[in-house]
């Protein structure tokens, strides 16, 4: 089952590809890796235009042309959420096969992108073919959310690139667990073990302390 979003109104609404969940408590197990394509001004331009979090920057970009680059239901879920916000969305599929049976309209440039480019912010992608387009961000969205991209989405406290959790094993969320690798330390399956063991029976424990 794969996630596109968390939200928290009086309870969880957790997204996936074809089915909402509402839940009272959610726990995140789903890693923290996070594949990043290797495209040159990827990493130069991180936090200058190349986001991975539609929902935490599409403030920053109201009436601006963006791209989501990706080709799966991670990035047309990105693109849903900037759609309202930014001027105009392409979705970059760098030329993988685009995805079938999406449920919105908009653009898709399947070129094999060379290098992203700018001063001090992204400006515009250069393409193979010798063309380039104009754009003010660009969010990568290629594979699907990790645990971290998740926890971003809903507000919860990230620290250096780790979920920060409490001893129970809760984030800075109320009713919203972590465990793993996501929360930093020791990437062993022991580790993971445990933390997601704790996290079960401080579930327990909240759903019981509330009936």
């Amino acid at each position: 089952m794969k996630l596109f979003g968390i939200y928290k109104d009086k309870s969880f609404i957790v997204e996936t590809v074809n089915s909402e969940y509402e839940a009272k408590n959610v726990i995140l197990a789903t890693g923290k890796e996070r594949f990043t394509p290797k495209i040159k001004g990827i990493k130069e331009f991180e936090g200058k235009g190349v986001s991975y979090c539609a929902i935490c920057d599409a403030f920053f970009y109201k009436n601006k042309d963006v791209a989501v680059l990706g080709s799966g239901n991670y990035a047309i879920h990105e693109a849903k959420q900037l759609m309202p916000v930014a001027k105009s969305v392409v979705l970059l599929t760098n030329g993988d096969k685009k995805i079938e049976n999406r449920d919105i309209n908009i653009d898709i440039n399947e070129k094999n992108i060379k290098e992203i480019r700018g001063n001090n912010k992204v400006e515009e992608i250069d393409f193979f073919d010798d063309t380039t387009l104009t754009v003010s961000g660009i969010f990568i969205a290629v594979g699907t959310a990790t645990s971290t991209d998740l926890a971003k989405k809903i507000g919860a406290i990230i620290q250096n690139n780790n979920i920060k959790v409490d001893e129970q094993m809760q984030t800075s969320v109320k009713g919203l667990y972590a465990c793993g690798d996501c929360t930093g330390g020791l990437l062993q399956i022991s580790k993971a073990i445990y933390e997601g063991t704790k996290a079960g029976l401080s579930v327990i424990n909240n759903v019981k302390n509330k009936v």
